[in-house]
């Protein structure tokens, strides 16, 4: 039995479903990316226009210290792009790559492959001595060896700080002059979450030497707390809890008026949204703010706030199913088809606590 011309049909079919399958994942990866790579080039049109400033000016320096080497721009805070000046970074990176790398072999692969701009805005807070521009420096230049671990960035920057027998004043600073950093920092003392041991070494070496990718490893690994300053990281862990507690406890009695029967629209509304104000005044009444991890806590917040939204949604969709006159009542309430219109949990934490 001559099997040739099956054979080659079926190897054919074989090649376009394994080619269709591709199309349809490179599809799709390139429909979930297209959006942020279009405002990452926004940004990077921005920052490369920003590290030229810099250029001009004699303003990028090298730093050469505890084994690593590497180039940053001190640029001004008038410079930089609003949304920059407006969350008031004093550091921050850019990594300039390719997008089809980031389509085809995924974001850490062009990360790790890309050219990388370091900033420092040396003028954000005037009392910021030489000293702290560099540990900023090597802070970012930790975001990049680690391809955006912000936490292992900061151990690095804190080894360096210690090192150097700075850490206790500079721990001081920031509490003083960049609370919202500070607040950050009680999580760094347990995250040691370092990528497999090769992996991490590769990647490091990517960027640098291999006496200087072991060098900021063991920097990384070797961190610790003195206890001095545990304590008093303890505080803002304690009201970091606490805060938790409040959010948690404010969003749970949102879903609670979702889940109520026998109200309208409206009345759901006015009741999550005056629940969620008086719930968390108790933030500010006691004291917990300046202490609040925004990232950590806004994570929280965006968690619980989906599963209202969802809630919210399934009672809108029993709603229009038994209710004749909903679109009326829809109206009544000032909303469309998701959690409220100018409603609180529309927005970030940081958001809604500013606008209590």
């Amino acid at each position: 039995m001559n099997l040739g011309p099956s054979l080659r049909l079926s190897m054919s079919l074989c090649l376009r479903q394994t080619l269709e399958m591709r199309l349809e994942g490179y599809l799709f990866i390139k429909q979930k990316l297209e959006p942020s790579l279009e405002l990452y080039a926004k940004r990077e049109s921005e920052l490369t226009r920003l590290y030229r400033i810099a250029l001009n000016r004699g303003m990028v320096r090298l730093y050469n210290k505890h084994g690593m080497k590497f180039e940053y721009a001190l640029v001004s805070v008038k410079d930089l792009p609003v949304d920059l000046r407006v969350s008031e970074q004093w550091a921050f990176s850019h990594c300039l790559f390719k997008s089809f790398e980031a389509l085809f072999f995924g974001k850490k692969y062009a990360l790790a492959n890309g050219s990388w701009l370091l900033f420092v805005v040396y003028d954000m807070h005037p009392s910021m001595s030489k000293n702290y521009i560099e540990y900023a420096a090597v802070h970012e230049r930790g975001e990049q060896v680690t391809l955006g671990d912000h936490n292992l960035a900061s151990k690095l920057e804190f080894a360096i700080a210690k090192k150097e027998n700075n850490l206790l004043k500079y721990i001081t600073w920031l509490e003083k002059h960049c609370p919202a950093k500070f607040a950050n920092v009680f999580s760094y003392q347990t995250h040691l979450e370092l990528p497999d041991i090769d992996e991490f070494q590769e990647t490091l070496e990517i960027f640098s030497s291999s006496e200087e990718a072991t060098e900021i490893r063991r920097m990384i690994e070797d961190f610790e707390w003195p206890t001095i300053i545990l304590k008093k990281l303890m505080v803002y862990k304690r009201k970091n809890e606490e805060a938790a507690k409040i959010i948690t406890r404010t969003l749970r009695a949102a879903e609670a008026f979702v889940d109520k029967g026998g109200l309208s629209l409206k009345e759901i509304i006015v009741n999550i949204r005056k629940e969620i104000t008086r719930q968390l005044s108790f933030v500010t009444e006691r004291e917990v703010w300046d202490y609040i991890s925004l990232p950590q806590i806004d994570d929280l917040w965006r968690e619980l706030r989906i599963n209202v939204d969802r809630k919210f949604l399934e009672m809108l969709n029993r709603k229009q199913k038994v209710n004749p006159d909903y679109l009326k009542e829809l109206m009544a309430a000032d909303i469309k088809d998701s959690l409220p219109r100018e409603g609180v949990l529309s927005l970030s934490f940081g958001e809604v606590l500013k606008s209590l």
